[in-house]
């Protein structure tokens, strides 16, 4: 239906479902990038590129400072889908290529400490800001989108002036392979060594990547991550009102996520140092188990995909906030494993074609993403948990069995 949306106050007449409709078009643009994201970088060099795509960034604020229809508000989202995508593949591709081996995955983490707090800065903006606005105005809209966008070109001009392109220690030789000497101790040796680096050719790396079985491998915890943020994202918030009519606890959740996530890329990293990296993917599998399996048991059958009441609302276990607060803990702290995990894997993989192997990397992830984004009108939200509980098993056996020469 077609009214007056709270979240764009008396300003204009916007359909309920554009937010919804604006989300899928941001992830279209970010499969697209990357398909461009290689020439352009390669074109421009990362200087240009990354001030370039973090301004992209800005598009969808600026469309929401001066909403004139539906479609602004769709092109916004694309620009800016197009430069988060390529954000997903420039910095852990800067990260990866500016780090020696032993020193990837700690560098990851630190990285990872960094994106978290961006999510948990602007959390606490919406907890604390919009806990008693029952209607957002054209003044405060304007206000808060406006500080995002003069947020976003303070970002765009640091980087360019910081970032700097891949600039591998110059006793580290190029990697044909790697042999693992010590999981989880960082320390490698090459199975094959060239001390000549001839000059990169996108052809000559695909032709090599697709012949690797490691290459293939790392897009299957790809489905794990759309099922995983698909959920949080689209499902938990229409969930969420059908146990409670607490207006905070959405913000709340992206809050303790947040804090959760620079939690783990702090902590898994000691871990990791203590045991290895095997163990601790199984062990943040079965803290996401235990996520899955406690909301199954909190909320209903039908709150992915309407509101339920919440005095009639049949669930396995009386609901209560406290369980949505551990939920959001453990997806935090699992997910900041896996991705620091990942990411340092993948860049192992992709050898001197990261550039390339993040890029195919990131289409994949927005193509399983996209799909999470219709799973409520195919699935209710206990079938919906199952498959997250297959994707997260699929995802441990992955990068336990048949990543783990990499680790």
């Amino acid at each position: 239906s077609s009214g007056s949306n709270a979240e764009y106050g008396e300003s204009t007449e916007i359909d309920l479902n554009v937010g919804y409709n604006a989300e899928i078009v941001k992830y279209v643009a970010c499969l697209l990038s990357g398909v461009i994201f290689h020439p352009i970088y390669k074109t421009i060099g990362i200087k240009l590129t990354a001030l370039l795509v973090t301004l992209l960034q800005a598009s969808n604020f600026v469309s929401m400072i001066w909403i004139v229809n539906e479609w602004i508000i769709y092109v916004g989202y694309f620009l800016a889908g197009i430069g988060t995508g390529s954000l997903w593949i420039m910095w852990p591709m800067v990260v990866v290529n500016n780090s020696s081996i032993p020193e990837s995955q700690k560098n990851m983490s630190w990285w990872w400490v960094a994106v978290s707090l961006g999510p948990l800065l602007g959390g606490l903006v919406n907890y604390f800001y919009f806990l008693n606005v029952t209607e957002i105005t054209t003044a405060n809209r304007q206000m808060v989108y406006g500080i995002c966008v003069a947020i976003t070109v303070i970002s765009a001009t640091v980087a360019t002036i910081f970032v700097t392109d891949a600039n591998k220690s110059k006793d580290q030789i190029m990697l044909q392979d790697l042999g693992r000497v010590g999981e989880g101790t960082g320390t490698y040796v090459a199975l094959e060594e060239s001390n000549v680096k001839e000059p990169f050719s996108a052809r000559v790396w695909f032709k090599k990547m697709v012949k690797r079985p490691a290459f293939w491998i790392l897009f299957i915890p790809l489905l794990y991550w759309g099922s995983i943020w698909g959920f949080f994202a689209k499902i938990l918030p229409t969930a969420l009102p059908s146990i409670s009519n607490e207006r905070k606890l959405i913000p709340l959740t992206t809050l303790v996520v947040s804090v959760g996530m620079i939690t783990g890329s702090l902590l898994w990293n000691h871990i990791a140092r203590l045991t290895n990296n095997t163990f601790c993917i199984i062990v943040i599998s079965l803290m996401h188990f235990t996520a899955i399996i406690l909301s199954i048991l909190t909320f209903p059958k039908g709150a992915a995909t309407e509101i339920l009441n919440v005095e009639t609302a049949v669930t396995y276990i009386k609901p209560h906030s406290a369980y949505v607060i551990v939920i959001s803990a453990l997806i935090g702290l699992a997910d900041s494993c896996v991705s620091i995990i990942y990411f340092t894997v993948a860049g192992r993989v992709y050898e001197d074609g990261t550039s390339l192997g993040f890029s195919i990397n990131n289409s994949g992830f927005s193509v399983f993403y996209i799909i999470s984004m219709f799973a409520p009108s195919l699935f209710d939200l206990h079938a919906y948990c199952y498959v997250m509980l297959g994707s997260v098993l699929l995802m441990c056996l992955a990068i336990t069995v048949g990543l783990r020469k990499y680790l």
